[in-house]
Formats: structure tokens, sequence, C-alpha cells
């Protein structure tokens, strides 16, 4: 990729290539827009090539016949981010505030508040590495459009002068192809009357809220130190609400599962605490990952009395797939009480 300098007059026909990926959410579409309208302006004929697989890559790459590529993508596969990261393009990601990200897929896929973070979730987990790469330059909506034009000119050109930024920021404006206000629909979800259906557990709906803000960290790029899934997401069959204690008396069977959120690519450690009352006689329990398959499964013997916890390490190698904890007794239990006192996730040693 040739650089372009101060000399450079727009429209020049150094080609420019890079990798731009982003949320679902206003700002990072228009993101996408102003990334393109930039390269366009900068050196002349660009190809746009908004894929989610490395074969659409493949089959439409042979569409460049010279100039720059501008490659967007806000769902990618596995196989389409390992080339895009190893190459030597460079990487722009568009992040947003999560709450925005909930509320603005809420309303634009009229979903439920619940569905709507699951939505958000495996999107930021599938687009996390992107965001932890080194080379990446990460933009949020915090700043002006004349930062931003600055900032991703300095990325694409780091040895060009400032005034390239500005000139290509007062182009773009003063034809059109921009706003110094940003995107028109920016927070078009502001008004709550225009999203999805409402939930039928608004404490639920805020615990899954408060679930998703554990990925912020994401859009700063930096791995989550910590993730902690409220117990309200789990599903308990023997009991109406997650504040009671399960019966574990009964024949053996699924006491515990849940939460089918995501987690980024990487090594992970799961603890789940619960306290156990009454259990005198012993109640043999199985607990596993499952994600598209057992990835790890562990058999123990329950405690007869107090708060304990166990640990299960995995890896989530594609952040696609929801995340299932699930808890079992495995034989017929004549008595014994248990309340799940908490459920976190943190990065395991590789990660």
């Amino acid at each position: 990729m040739q650089i372009l300098t101060d000399e450079t007059p727009l429209a020049a026909t150094a080609p420019i290539g890079v990798a731009v990926f982003g949320v679902s959410t206003p700002f990072a579409y228009w993101g996408f827009h102003l990334v393109l309208e930039i390269v366009h302006a900068a050196a002349g004929e660009t190809l746009h090539l908004h894929i989610a697989n490395f074969q659409q890559l493949r089959d439409r790459v042979g569409e460049r016949s010279g100039g720059s590529l501008v490659v967007t993508s806000d769902f990618p596969d596995q196989d389409l981010f390992d080339f895009l990261l190893r190459s030597a393009l460079p990487v722009i990601a568009f992040g947003d505030d999560v709450d925005e990200m909930i509320d603005w897929t809420a309303h634009s896929r009229r979903m439920s508040t619940e569905n709507a973070v699951r939505f958000c979730c495996n999107i930021t987990c599938v687009l996390a590495p992107a965001f932890l790469a080194p080379k990446a330059l990460i933009l949020r909506p915090d700043n002006s459009v004349r930062a931003l034009v600055a900032a991703i000119v300095a990325h694409l050109c780091p040895t060009a002068d400032e005034g390239l930024a500005a000139s290509l920021y007062e182009t773009l404006v003063r034809d059109g192809k921009i706003s110094p206000d940003g995107p028109a629909n920016w927070r078009v979800n502001a008004d709550p009357s225009v999203t999805g259906p409402p939930s039928a557990d608004p404490e639920r709906t805020a615990d899954m809220k408060t679930a998703m803000t554990n990925y912020a960290d994401v859009f700063s790029g930096h791995f989550p130190s910590e993730v902690m899934w409220p117990v309200s997401l789990f599903t308990c069959p023997d009991i109406a609400s997650w504040r009671e204690p399960i019966d574990l008396t009964g024949p053996a069977r699924a006491v515990m599962y849940g939460p089918y959120l995501h987690l980024p690519p990487g090594e992970w450690i799961a603890r789940v605490e619960f306290e156990i009352d009454e259990a005198v006689s012993g109640v043999e329990a199985a607990t596993d990952v499952f994600i598209s398959e057992v990835l790890v499964e562990k058999v123990f013997l329950m405690p007869a009395k107090g708060i304990f916890a166990y640990e299960l390490s995995f890896a989530v190698a594609d952040p696609r797939h929801a995340v299932e904890i699930r808890l079992f007794t495995k034989r017929s239990a004549i008595e014994g009480r248990l309340l799940v006192r908490s459920v976190t996730v943190r990065p395991g040693a590789a990660s």
C-alpha cells in the first residue's frame, strides 16, 4: 500500500486498503460510509466490499481494478477475520455505548430487550478480535466528525501532514458527502415507544442489560477482566423464581442451565457459587460447559451444608455459538436444598 503525503493531491492514484469493522448501530454503519468517502476522496477509484465471510472476499476481490479497497463487516466469520487481521491492511473498529447498542437493536429489529441483549452480546464477541488487535484504530461517537476524520487519515496515512485531514474534511462537507453533525439518525432510538416488544419480566431485563456492561471493555481495546452472569438469566426448571432454593429431592435431572450468552475467543474459567443445606445423605452432581458440544465436565459430591463453589476451564473457538453451563443431579436424592448464588467467568491464563 502506498502512503499519501501532504504533497498528494485529492483523488490521487495511490491506492489505499483498509479493513473496517463495526457494531450494529447507526454510528458504526455511518462510520463505514465515512471511511469509504475519505478513501475515495484521497485516492480516487475505490472498491467497497461489505462482506461476512472469506468466500465472499475471494469471489469479489477480482472486481478491484488497481484502485483502493475498503472491506467492511459487522459479523465476519473466523476465516475472514484471520485473513484480514494477518494482512498488511490497517484496521478500524467502530464501537458504541452498550445501552445504545441494545436500544437500537430492539428498535431496528423489533426485538424484546432480552433478545436484543443476546444479539448484541453475540456481535460484540464476534468482533472482539478486531477491537483487541494491536494495529486497530478504535473509534467511538464521543468525538466530533472533524476529529474522527483526522484520526482516520492519520491511521491510514501516518506520514501525511495535518493539512490533508483538514482538506478532506472540508471537501467532504462541502460536497455533501458527510454531515459535520454525523448521521442524521444517530440516536433515533431515543423514543422508547418505537422499541421492540416489552419484556414480561422487567427485573430480568435489567439484569440482562447489566450483564452486557461487562463486555464494554472490548470497545476500549481490553479483554474483559470478569463477566458476571446474573443467576436470573439461568433456567431452573423446578422453581418459579431464581431467588427460591431448589429442592433436590426427586429423580436425577437438570437443575440449572444457561445463560445462552457469548464470550470472545480465548481461554475462560467459569465459577459457580452455591449454597446448600440439608443434604446430609450426599447428593452426587455433574456439571459441564456446552458450546455446540460438551467441552468440559465434572462430577462431584455436594457437601451437606454451607457455601461452596466449583470451577470449569474451557476454550471458546467460535464466539458465534452461545455458552451454556449446566448442573445436574446424577442420582435420585432424598433430601437437600440448593441456592445458586453467582456465576462468573474470567479469562484463563492463555487469554
